[in-house]
Order: structure tokens, then sequence, then C-alpha cells
């Protein structure tokens, strides 16, 4: 990638827009805004934000940070009874585990006050492990609890001091979360998703604790929590899946390019999970990740076991099936070589918006131009849906652009005479 004259620190609005809610991840998710030029990105990142849950500034954060594992000894559990996890942790740092309860209460598990010292060490920890580090976390109440794991090399302060509202009863050994601290989590995932992996100050990683009542049935399927907001009746298809298959060849003796980890966290957030059938605003049966089943309303004729309901690791592996389409579309038509950044923050675009649509796209001319300052605002165009512009749609876009220059100084934009006209990205421009 040609170097970026100026080194320019990053931009306030890609942190402003990175920072906000998940609520709005999606372009089909979210309000409708007035229309923004491009050149008033800090205007529009000033605008009062409603604050979202704490479970989705959690979730979104742990999500954004990524590396770590946290598994759970069991699928379910019933209400009441002990839980067990592991985290992977890949380096030495302090750890913070936090739950949140389908009440939106986020509380701080460990540290604790049976073991105030949270530095660990790299390898598998086990909570509650031998000793244990935490006391007994047992499951209540019924329903989904977010589970979100954060490693970081400087210790954070989540946790009250002293005898305020948010400190632990003398007879409760976890405390809750300070407001502060969800803001805290935010900036440095934020950072972490911008920079370089090696220079990422947070790590994190989420699981889900489906809870069942204490008797009769438990179903996993119908307990699984769907990722992303609102709901999923709200959600349009993925650009590329409305499209037919592309004759894109790849370039001569190529093999087709993995999208790096950070890249496919992205789409994953971007377009939320959901475990059951439902039919999105396209009328179109979906599951999973956007997938589309039908391109007509769910039935109930769908095959059985996509009625029974599929796990993330199902929802991930067809993802990645549709993916592929976005990494030949990007290899073949890009004729400049790309970080693997770049790489993956065109893979997303492409999902999102559909391999024709890059195609005949202005971004594609500038990038295969060697033009990369102008990037930035070019994707700042691709905003609108059916004539209105989204704010999930412009959370997606900087956090494209913040992968695309990651570990850089991002260009100041828009350079001069950029165009600023919003593109439908229905429509492509």
């Amino acid at each position: 990638m040609r170097s970026v004259v100026g080194r320019e620190a990053l931009s306030g609005a890609i942190g402003a827009f990175l920072l906000l809610s998940a609520d709005a991840a999606l372009a089909q998710e979210s309000p409708p805004l007035a229309a923004v030029t491009a050149a008033e990105p800090a205007a529009a990142a000033a605008a009062p934000v409603p604050r979202q849950p704490f479970r989705r500034s959690i979730e979104d954060a742990a999500n954004l940070a990524g590396g770590l594992a946290v598994r759970l000894g069991r699928a379910t559990y019933r209400e009441g009874e002990p839980v067990t996890l592991s985290i992977d942790v890949p380096r030495a740092g302090h750890l913070n585990l936090v739950s949140v309860g389908p009440d939106d209460v986020a509380t701080l598990i460990f540290p604790n006050r049976q073991q105030t010292d949270n530095r660990v060490a790299a390898g598998s920890l086990r909570i509650p492990g031998e000793p244990p580090q935490s006391p007994e976390l047992m499951a209540k109440p019924a329903g989904v609890t977010l589970l979100a794991a954060f490693l970081s090399q400087e210790p954070l302060d989540l946790q009250p001091s002293g005898s305020g509202p948010d400190a632990p009863p003398a007879d409760d050994a976890f405390a809750r979360l300070l407001p502060a601290a969800r803001t805290q989590l935010e900036k440095l995932a934020a950072r972490s998703f911008t920079g370089l992996p090696r220079t990422a100050p947070l790590q994190g990683g989420v699981t889900y604790l489906l809870v069942c009542a204490p008797a009769g049935t438990c179903d996993a399927a119908s307990l699984a929590p769907a990722t992303g907001s609102p709901s999923p009746a709200e959600r349009l298809t993925p650009g590329l899946l409305l499209e037919g298959e592309t004759d894109l060849a790849l370039p001569k003796g190529a093999w087709l390019r993995r999208i790096p980890e950070k890249g496919q966290r992205l789409t994953r957030l971007s377009e939320g999970f959901v475990p059951r059938l439902y039919t999105n605003a396209d009328n179109h049966c979906s599951i999973g990740y956007g997938h589309v089943v039908r391109q007509e309303a769910c039935s109930g004729a769908e095959p059985a076991a996509l009625r029974r309901g599929i796990s993330e690791a199902q929802a991930e592996a067809m993802l990645a099936e549709s993916l592929r389409r976005a990494q030949r579309a990007v290899m073949s038509l890009v004729k400049t070589p790309l970080s693997d950044g770049q790489y993956a923050a065109l893979c997303d675009f492409t999902y999102n918006v559909g391999a024709t649509k890059l195609q005949n796209s202005t971004l594609l001319q500038l990038i295969n131009a060697g033009e990369h300052e102008r990037v930035p605002a070019e994707l700042r165009r691709w905003t609108v849906v059916g004539g209105k512009e989204q704010r999930g749609l412009k959370l997606r876009r900087e956090r494209q652009i913040g992968l695309y220059f990651e570990g850089q100084p991002v260009p100041r934009t828009p350079p001069g005479g950029e165009p600023a006209t919003p593109i439908d990205i229905r429509v492509g421009g």
C-alpha cells in the first residue's frame, strides 16, 4: 500500500464511530438519520446517541477486542446449578470476567473478594479452579447470561471501592460493574481493533450461559441468544446474497486468500447472529449471520435441522462459505497489492453491498489507481438504504476504515474535490 503523507493522528470521527452503540451495528438494524455529508463526520459523531444496554456494550467490546476463547463446562445449566468455565489466556496479563444477566445488570466475577489479584499467567485458566479463584458461580436466573473476558497488559479500574451503591454487600463476593468501566472497555477495544495485534491494549472473548428453569424441557435452541439488534424481522439480506453467482476468476495461479480473523470478526459483529429461522425485512427466510434459506418468507417447510435452530459454529461455517464469493470478487477485481487489513475490510464491504456493486464502484477505481488516501471518504458515502441514511452503516464503514488502515494513521478526509453524495447500497455508485 502507498504510504500516506502526513501521518496524521487517527481522526476523532473514527474513534467516535467505533465507540457507538452495538445496537447500531447493522444498517438494517438502526433508525434512519438525517442526511449528513461526508465532510461532516465529526458533527454526526457529536450528535446525542442513546446509551445502549450494558449487554450490548460489553458484548461489542469483547468481540471487537477478540483473541480470547471462553468455554463453559456444559452447553446448558439448570437454574441453581454451579457453573464452571475455562479461558485460554494467550499471554500473561490482568484478567477481568464480567457477567451480564437477562436483567442487564453487569457484575464483575473476577477479580472478586476471594481473589483480589487478577494477574494471570499464560495458559488455561479454570473458574473456579483448585484452589478456587472465586466463590461458587451459580446459574441464575433462567434465561441467557453473557459472560465476557478481558485481558489487558495494565490493570483496569472496573470495580467500585469503599461502600458506594455499586460495592458488594458484606455477604456478596461480586461487585457491580462501574458505568465508567463500560466506557473504558469500549475505548480500549476500539484501539485494539484498529491497531496491530502486537500493540493491542486489550483482548476479549464471550460465551453465553444458557440457564433453564429447575424443571421441564431444556431446549438450547430456544434459549440461544440473537446478537446484534434490533429484531431479526428488521434485518436486511446481505447484498452479496441478493446477487446470482458472478463469473469472476481468480488471478492465474492464485489460491483463495484467507480472510484474517479480525476481518471475520467484523463481519460477524456487523451482521449479528440469529440461531433460529426468521423472515427478514426483504421477506427472505434467513438464519445465522444473514444466511438466506429461501427468497420468500419462512413457511415451516424448511429442513428440520434448521427448524431446530443452529449453533454459532454452524452459522460461522455458513458465513465462511458465503464469504468465499466476496474473497473471490476482491481478489479478481482489485489489481493492486492489499495488506491483510485492506483485504479484510474489502471482503466485509463486498459481503454487505455485493460483488457487482464493488465491480462498478468509484471505490474500486480509486484502489486500483493506488489512491488509498481517498478510500475513507469514498467508503463513507455508502451509508444509504432505500433513500435513508443509516447510523448502522456509518458505524460499519468507520470500522472498515479502521481495519483498512490497520496500525496506521487514517488520512484526513475528504481531500479537495472529493464527492460527498451518499450512495444507496442497493443501487451502487
